[in-house]
């Protein structure tokens, strides 16, 4: 089936969480989010360094919203339910082709140690197992990213590989690549 014509929800929900489809008016809110964690978030972000205003920040929450459609990317918001609050995000990279999906995220700094990132993978990873007939899913972290780490081994991703100097922080800094896999009959 082709992309375009997958139905696919503009959200998902766990005991805490909201996961869903960014709305036009989302900018300010995620303007703030990373304008209040800048130096969290600087070395895994690149939206950190490129995004300089609310106006600029609506543009990409409209952007994501539009991938969403076009089904290119899927880019929610992570809210918390007991606030209302955006915390983090997801970010989910189909080869539709071969149906493999590389998922990302980030939480804010406040929000980290909380289990908010494990809960809002291991959701993600049951919809698109389950929901949406993924195959493979992976998880691509830069060794030097712990929390990450942790990330994929708890939602029961395996360390496929580590490409030695591959990833770049922002600032420069070559490190290592790794690469986290989970297959369909490990699910």
């Amino acid at each position: 089936m082709r992309p375009i014509l997958r139905d696919i929800p503009e959200g998902l929900e766990t005991e805490r969480l909201l996961i869903s489809v960014y709305e036009n008016g989302d900018g300010e809110e995620f303007f703030q989010l990373i304008r209040f964690n800048h130096s969290h978030l600087k070395e895994e972000l690149v939206e950190v360094q490129t995004i300089k205003s609310i106006e600029d920040a609506e543009e990409y929450v409209r952007q994501k919203r539009m991938a969403w459609l076009s089904r290119e990317r899927l880019v929610p918001k992570i809210v918390e339910k007991s606030t209302g609050r955006m915390i983090g995000q997801l970010w989910i990279e189909p080869r539709w082709d071969r149906m493999i999906f590389e998922i990302g995220y980030f939480v804010e700094q406040k929000s980290q140690g909380k289990g908010y990132v494990t809960e809002a993978v291991k959701k993600t990873t049951e919809f698109l197992f389950r929901e949406l007939g993924a195959n493979r899913l992976e998880i691509h972290t830069k060794a030097t990213n712990l929390k990450s780490v942790g990330v994929a081994e708890r939602c029961g991703f395996t360390k496929e590989a580590q490409l030695r100097e591959r990833g770049r922080t922002n600032e420069g800094q070559v490190v290592d690549l790794l690469i986290f896999g989970l297959l369909r009959s490990e699910f």
